[in-house]
């Protein structure tokens, strides 16, 4: 873990993707608290509703989210002394997956 500590950019990058990743947890946690009717997680324009929810099934998708980007932490710190590139790319997919987490974690909020 030492590796990526030290290098400055993929610091940033894998911090502001758990940052942003604690952002989605937050919004989501304010504003289902109080939702007590099933939640609609998936919208097809053409079939209409295909997939209803709780609010774990929410919090499952932060929480799947999560452990991918940790994943991707402790793949990019083993390869980084072989191959920097490939952490560096580790690095912003796991910035890329939470932008569109917390895009989808709002669309579900908002059809809500």
């Amino acid at each position: 873990m030492l590796n990526i500590l030290k290098d400055k950019y993929l610091r940033a990058v894998f911090g502001l993707g758990l940052l942003i990743l604690v952002v989605a947890f937050c919004f989501v946690y304010l504003k289902i608290i109080d939702v007590q009717t099933p939640l609609i997680i998936h919208f097809d324009a053409y079939k209409g509703i295909d997939f209803i929810g709780g609010k774990m099934d929410v919090f499952g998708i932060l929480i799947l989210a999560l452990v991918i980007i940790l994943i991707n932490l402790f793949l990019a710190d083993f390869l980084y002394q072989r191959e920097r590139f490939l952490s560096y790319i580790l690095g912003f997919g796991s910035l890329g997956l939470s932008v569109l987490i917390l895009i989808a974690v709002a669309v579900i909020i908002n059809v809500n």
